[in-house]
Order: C-alpha cells, then structure tokens, then sequence
C-alpha cells in the first residue's frame, strides 16, 4: 500500500472522486487548488469556523457519472480541530486517516467506507437547517429535481398570505431552503421579496438563515436593509444581519447597525442576538469598519457575564484571518475603555464558555 499523507492519497487508494464544501459559517465549495494547499499544509483553512474546518466531502467512484452521485456517493461530515496558524492540525488528520485505513483492511472497502465515520470523534451532524440547506445547494448545481416541499412554500407565497394565516405551519425547511438557493433567478426573486415582508416571523427567520449560504442580489439586499431598520424583534434582527452575510458591507447598512447596537456601556441579553450573529457571520464586515468592530468589543467587555462572552468571540475573531490584525490592533489601542482594557486583561484567565 502506498503511504497515504494526506486525505487526497485517501480518497485515491479507494478509487474515489471527492469534491469539498465548507459547511462552517457558509456553505461554500473548495476548489481542487484550495484542497490540495490545506490538505497539504501549503496553506491555511481558507474558511476557519470555530477554529475548525468543517468539511463536506463528496465521495464518488471514479466511474461513476455525476449525474448518480445523490443516489450512488457517499457523504462524509468531517470536522478537523485547525492549530494557531489556521492550518489542519496534522496529527489529527492523520489519526483520523489511519483510523479510516484500519476500517478498510478489516471490512473491506465498500463497508469500509460505508462505515468509516460510526463512532468517528471527527464526525458531525449538520443541524436541520444547514442540511437542508446543503442539499438544496448541491441539488441546484447538479441540476436535480426540487422536492415536494418546494412546490407547496411557492403556492404558498403565490397565494394572498392573509387569507391563509396558519397554512406557514405546513411548510417543510427544506422547501425554503431550496428557494433560497434559486435567490438569484427572476422567477423566484419576487416570491423571496414578499416572503420577507409579508410572511410569518418563523418563516422570515428560515429563510433568512438560508439565503446566508447565497450572494443577494439588490432587490433583496435592499429590502432586508429596510426590513433592518424598521423591525425592532432581536431575532428578526439577528436574522436579517445573516441573511445578508454573505454580501459585502453596504453602507446603507451602517445606520441601522450602530442604532441597534446602541450604547456602548450597555450589552442586554438581547443585544447578543445581532452580535453573534455579526461576529460568526460577517467578520468581513467588522474587518472593513473598525468603529463597528469596536462597538462590539466594547459592548462585551460591559457585559456582567464573567467576561464569558467576550472571550469567545474573540476567540473567533483572531482565528479568522480577515480579523485577526484589526481586532488586535484595537485591543492593543491606548484609547480603548477602561473596561475593555480590563477585558483584555482578563482574557486568558478562563475557559470560554458558550454565547446563547
């Protein structure tokens, strides 16, 4: 057997295609150049999430056409602790490929790979929303048939709202996902518009969490800005703050986003909501404007939480590589508050907990 050093000798001593999404803060697809650089460690992760690669692999017999891959391949959920320098943490990928190779030689290939993740300490499940809409994407750019789902959310929006006020309740994740996926086409544009304004606040809130994997056109855009600043529900804040993640800053948007961020000695419970999601959504954001990356410091550090909060997403944000040099820049800054001052202080003295 050759010796295997990577994850591509992996998938090539089985015979298989694999082709790579990050399913961290978007669902996006790695080019072969960007899988071959950090599988090699020639680069970093280029999308690092919680200080890991969360990956999707996409595994086909080299035979197989294209078109059979939902039906034939197979589907691997990895996530691959990443060390200071964003890169793959080597000794655990290879304890993983190693643990991959044992389960062939003893089962063989085809249960070998069937198999190879049960009980595998690199394995996830993507929650509900993020498969649903995994596959929506993946279905789109294999040109594959959508769901029933997707039928019944499109005669629902094409249908006076208010006369069907609980018929929202029918509606499948996956449907919405699905339309979101088509964000971009004319035909659908003007059913997401109205969703976004007219529908119930559960939908509004899965289809925003869906339309973050996609890059919005302005009709869009510009409604979620509006919808930003006249709707005062934290969560529907929050929602709409991820919806429209996956574009650049607008700077319409700043407006918006300094009122609802509000004081900077103040951070309530539900200031959290669009500050999680501003920091785990758009850090290209916060690395363009620093007084927005600033109020969010701040905020946190004011937090009675045992700096708990703080910690995290500062955590976070020196793992992204947009982020890193902005956000120590400022914390190194001679004109921070003294609270934030004492935050920084205080930064490595406790395990981060969770921001809820």
């Amino acid at each position: 057997m050759n010796k295997i050093e990577s994850l591509s000798d992996l998938f090539q001593m089985v015979g298989c295609d694999v082709t790579y999404y990050d399913l961290g803060r978007h669902i996006t697809k790695i080019s072969p150049q960007q899988a071959i650089q950090f599988d090699r460690k020639q680069q970093a992760y280029p999308f690092p999430f919680r200080q890991h690669a969360w990956l999707a692999c996409l595994l086909k017999d080299s035979q197989t056409a294209s078109k059979s891959l939902l039906e034939n391949g197979v589907i691997w959920f990895l996530k691959l602790p990443l060390d200071e320098a964003g890169c793959l943490n080597l000794g655990t990928r290879d304890h993983f490929i190693k643990s991959i190779v044992d389960k062939i030689l003893h089962k063989g290939e085809a249960q070998g790979l069937s198999e190879a993740l049960e009980d595998s300490p690199y394995a996830f499940k993507p929650d509900q929303e993020r498969m649903a809409s995994f596959h929506a994407i993946l279905g789109k750019q294999l040109n594959t048939s959508t769901s029933s789902f997707f039928d019944s959310v499109i005669d629902y929006l094409k249908s006076p709202l208010e006369d069907n006020p609980e018929q929202w309740q029918e509606l499948g994740i996956q449907g919405i996902a699905e339309l979101a996926a088509r964000a971009n086409e004319p035909t659908y544009t003007p059913l997401i518009i109205k969703a976004i304004q007219q529908a119930n606040p559960a939908v509004i809130s899965a289809l925003c969490h869906a339309l973050e994997h996609e890059t919005l056109p302005n009709s869009i855009q510009d409604v979620l800005i509006q919808q930003l600043e006249e709707n005062q529900d934290p969560f529907l804040q929050a929602s709409f703050i991820r919806a429209l993640s996956r574009n650049s800053l607008d700077n319409r948007l700043l407006l918006p986003l300094f009122g609802l961020l509000g004081s900077l000695v103040e951070c309530q419970d539900e200031d959290t909501h669009s500050i999680a999601a501003l920091a785990a959504k758009c850090p290209h954001w916060l690395a363009s404007n620093p007084q927005l990356l600033r109020i969010i410091m701040e905020k946190l550090a004011h937090r009675q939480d045992g700096y708990i909060a703080f910690k995290q997403i500062t955590a976070e944000l020196s793992q992204h590589p947009e982020t890193r040099q902005p956000l120590w820049t400022l914390l190194r800054s001679q004109h921070i508050s003294s609270q934030l001052a004492q935050a920084v202080n205080h930064i490595f003295t406790q395990t981060p907990g969770n921001l809820h």
